[in-house]
């Protein structure tokens, strides 16, 4: 998508776009084989592999539920609070639960299948974009997003990885940052820096039009502005 790719040089972003597609259909190229989270599965699509996911494919059950593959069945929270520690104790883990649920329950009867695949093959037309950000690129974001009509939508940080880069924007179709779960950047490796922005595909043009009107893109501040700022560097230099 040449608009995605405008974003992508404009903010410096050096991993590949990935897009997520729900479908019952085929990919061309076909997927890679094995195994895949969804943490990882990013990695490797932001790397140029195909990833699958599916109730076979995907050995992670928090990921089926949040990405609707499966039937929601309750995960043990007192797992959650004594393996991984995530909460204090079940109460707290009950809360977070019944929060995130309320705000974005998972996408359920879209497809049996989630795709990620570098958005450069061309696999299919995406349902959603993610970049693999750092902060000033989050900040780029932020402010191109809302750039034509002043509307940011609260970004939503909580629960699983797969919920608030996926599941979240899906259903609401916001636009998200995340840093996603400890849990998920510890077992697929994430890098420290590395953030997830998520675009719904219908949100990508206006991002991309801003880039040469923002000064968060191309676009180059007033002389003024650039005065001001000369100033306040100076202060600070003293």
């Amino acid at each position: 998508m040449e608009s995605v790719e405008r974003i992508r040089k404009a903010l410096g972003i050096k991993a590949e776009a990935v897009g997520v597609k729900y479908t019952d259909e085929p990919s061309t190229p076909k997927p890679a084989e094995g195994k895949y989270t969804v943490c990882s599965g990013m990695l490797e699509a932001a790397d140029g592999k195909v990833i699958m996911l599916s109730k076979e494919t995907c050995p992670c059950p928090g990921g089926q539920i949040h990405l609707g593959l499966a039937e929601a069945k309750v995960i043990p929270l007192k797992f959650l609070v004594e393996g991984e520690k995530l909460w204090y104790d079940v109460k707290a883990a009950t809360r977070a639960r019944i929060e995130w649920q309320k705000i974005a329950p998972p996408p359920l009867g879209i497809a049996g299948k989630v795709y990620l695949y570098p958005l450069s093959r061309d696999v299919f037309v995406p349902d959603l974009v993610i970049f693999l950000v750092n902060a000033e690129q989050v900040s780029r974001l932020v402010t191109l997003a809302q750039f034509w009509d002043g509307k940011t939508p609260s970004f939503e940080m909580r629960g699983a990885l797969c919920w608030s880069s996926i599941a979240y924007p899906m259903v609401s179709g916001h636009f998200n940052i995340t840093a996603g779960d400890i849990s998920a950047r510890k077992m697929a490796a994430w890098n420290e820096n590395a953030m997830v922005a998520t675009v719904p595909v219908e949100k990508v043009q206006g991002i991309a039009d801003a880039i040469d009107k923002s000064t968060a893109g191309t676009a180059k501040p007033s002389e003024d502005f650039e005065k001001i700022m000369a100033s306040i560097k100076a202060m600070r230099n003293k």
